[in-house]
């Protein structure tokens, strides 16, 4: 996971922790907004800026996602911050609109932004999603059927598809506390 340039805080506070999906690498800045969430811990960061571990900086995220996977939370409350370009900003903002337990296509988010033909760049966007499960890009899925890929920067093919088909069961309510 990579933290943008354009981070102005001196501090980034990080912490790992298990899941029914693996392992989250989460990175959170001092007023407590998440930065990033993911399968892979932080690999870069702005010159000048410094990781530290720290559990209790990351501890409601990680208490709102228990309670997802519980079955107990459908929406989270931690602030985000997101670091990308407009466009980018864009979709992950469209995909936190979409609902718990619903899917929407590529070419439907594109046209939900206003621009129509931008199914592959949504792609690309979903593709690079910093905050994992708060932006929700699992319920992302092709508009030919199936599920698609999840998380292929950080993960294997199968196992990103395997997690995908868990998070959508989960919350469909097809599965509940085990893998």
């Amino acid at each position: 996971m990579a933290i943008g340039a354009s981070q102005s805080r001196q501090v980034i506070y990080t912490h790992s922790f298990p899941s029914p999906i693996g392992t989250l690498h989460a990175a959170v800045d001092r007023l407590g907004r998440v930065l990033g969430l993911g399968f892979m811990p932080i690999s870069r960061t702005p010159a000048g800026v410094e990781l530290e571990e720290n559990k209790y900086a990351c501890g409601e995220l990680e208490y709102q996602l228990q309670e997802y996977f519980a079955g107990e939370r459908e929406e989270f409350t931690v602030e985000i911050h997101l670091d990308g370009t407009g466009f980018q900003k864009t979709v992950w903002n469209r995909l936190m609109k979409i609902g718990f337990g619903e899917t929407m296509a590529y070419g439907e988010v594109a046209r939900k932004i206003g621009n129509r033909d931008a199914a592959r760049a949504v792609g690309n966007a979903v593709a690079i999603n910093p905050v994992a499960l708060l932006v929700p890009c699992h319920r992302v899925v092709p508009a030919g059927g199936g599920i698609g890929n999840y998380a292929r920067r950080s993960l294997d093919h199968n196992e990103g598809r395997r997690i995908k088909r868990y998070l959508l069961d989960l919350e469909s309510g097809q599965r509940k506390l085990s893998v």
